[in-house]
């Protein structure tokens, strides 16, 4: 099946639940036609999604792997023509070779890669990981760097190859969580209609933005505080 020995006795043990990905990656393995996954997935209410499509990671070992780079180099694992020297990832995703090999070895210390003979594979076939909690400093940190690369890509990368837009509009706060659960579906919705292809040849990075440009009393009574 390609799973990781633990992630699979985990499953058969019903303690981790199978996600729409890793069915249809299973699905896959077994031999079935790419209709009769999604017909399975509609059975089982799995066309979206989920959180079990995701690795979920404590705070310590978010911390470890917080820079973005950490996230292109598992997505890099899932292209076609991928290479598992550090030095011929490092000159796709534009990285040092020795951030590479340092990034190699974080992600296998909180358990995202796996040692393999040839040097590092993925542990499962899940997303990027989640974060258990809902914010830190490390997740503050690292959605700066991704938004500072979305400026240089802004300003460097043809509007061919990327999508950047925005919308000001004058909103209803009281809907802002089911705003929010909006944009998780859309970015995940995104995510697999993107990756589910037996060509992937390139990693791309997603960032939608949310904020208030009016001041509100929430704001000011946290700034007071």
């Amino acid at each position: 099946m390609g799973l990781d020995p633990s992630n699979l006795s985990k499953i058969l043990n019903c303690q981790k639940e199978i996600g729409s990905l890793l069915r249809t990656k299973i699905g896959k393995k077994l031999g079935f036609e790419k209709n009769e996954i999604q017909n399975f997935l509609k059975a089982t209410n799995q066309t979206n999604t989920s959180d079990a499509d995701y690795e979920s990671l404590d705070l310590d070992s978010f911390q470890i792997v917080s820079e973005p780079h950490h996230y292109a180099i598992l997505e890099y694992f899932k292209l076609n023509d991928m290479s598992s020297k550090p030095a011929d990832i490092a000159s796709q995703l534009s990285l040092k070779v020795s951030v590479v090999n340092d990034s190699l070895r974080r992600l296998n210390e909180v358990g995202l890669l796996k040692k393999i003979e040839n040097g590092f594979a993925p542990t499962n076939s899940s997303n990027s990981s989640i974060l258990k909690i809902g914010t830190s400093k490390a997740h503050r940190e690292q959605q700066c760097q991704i938004l500072e690369t979305a400026i240089d890509a802004l300003k460097s990368i043809p509007i061919e190859l990327r999508s950047q837009s925005s919308m000001t509009m004058a909103i209803d706060s009281k809907r802002l969580n089911e705003a929010k659960e909006l944009i998780k579906n859309f970015r995940r919705d995104m995510g697999r209609f993107l990756s589910n292809s037996d060509q992937l040849d390139s990693v791309y990075q997603l960032s939608i933005s949310l904020y208030p440009l009016t001041i509100t009393k929430k704001i000011t009574n946290q700034k007071e505080k």
